[in-house]
């Protein structure tokens, strides 16, 4: 079953957390966030999760390994891996054959990009516009802290309470079946999260080189693409695009304005 061979470990870190949480000192400094975190999902797991999911993932999806526009995703999430605030794991970037206008990334840093949504940006500044923003997501942590927050939160209850057994909670963690699991793959962000990782998006595409009104460009070709009820994954939640847009420019003005000083 899906995450069975990184949930025992887990049970074993989280109850060792729950000890420490009367620590003033608990949570890691998050360079991209500014703030202290608390993560008990460690990165090594973080990236089995991944593994696990993407094995999943191969079985629903046709992945594509190889060809020039295989290679033209990695060369441009490598340029911009490099500059992210999290460099704890290797990112992986994979073209999924599906003529669907959506990209997204799952735990341990593997960012999917679906060839619909490729076929139609004209610039590799637009892709890296996708690319960065779901680099984004990994260096806020928002991927993990979706799956913490539905396995985790109610295992450490337990934890606290003493109301089930270790066996019992390692039962829990592990019936987060496949279907669970993509579940929470494509489940939206919340307004927070999307817009600071537009915002992380655009620092590293500004530290990459790439030109920022591409993704002011991006965002015009999802919203041209979004009629109808099957709305891209990158826009199926708030704020709304029209908001998401007015940010970015807010923010294209002020990084501009920082690099001339």
């Amino acid at each position: 079953m899906l995450f069975l061979r990184w949930c025992r470990p887990l049970i074993f870190l989280l109850a060792w957390l729950v000890g420490l949480s009367g620590c003033a000192s608990l949570g890691t400094y998050n360079p991209a966030t500014g703030q202290r975190e608390f993560i008990f999902i460690p990165t090594d797991q973080e990236v089995a999760m991944g593994q696990d999911i993407h094995t999943e993932l191969k079985q629903q999806y046709q992945i594509v390994e190889s060809g020039p526009q295989v290679e033209r995703l990695r060369r441009i999430g490598r340029k911009l891996s490099q500059v992210s605030d999290r460099q704890d794991y290797e990112y992986h970037f994979y073209l999924i054959n599906k003529d669907e206008m959506n990209a997204f990334t799952v735990p341990g840093g593997s960012v999917y990009f679906f060839s619909g949504l490729l076929d139609k940006l004209t610039s590799d500044d637009q892709v890296a516009s996708v690319l960065a923003h779901e680099i984004g997501h990994c260096a806020a942590r928002h991927t993990i802290k979706k799956f913490q927050a539905a396995v985790g939160y109610q295992v450490i209850g337990d934890i606290v309470l003493s109301a089930i057994s270790s066996e019992e909670q390692v039962r829990r963690i592990a019936t987060l079946s496949s279907n669970a699991a993509m579940s929470l793959i494509f489940s939206a962000y919340g307004r927070k999260d999307e817009l600071q990782a537009d915002q992380l998006g655009l620092k590293y595409m500004d530290l990459a080189g790439y030109d920022l009104d591409a993704m002011i460009q991006t965002f015009e070709v999802l919203e041209a693409n979004s009629k109808g009820p099957d709305v891209p994954l990158i826009l199926r939640s708030h704020p709304y695009i029209k908001d998401r847009i007015v940010a970015a420019r807010q923010e294209i003005e002020r990084i501009r304005k920082e690099d001339k000083t």
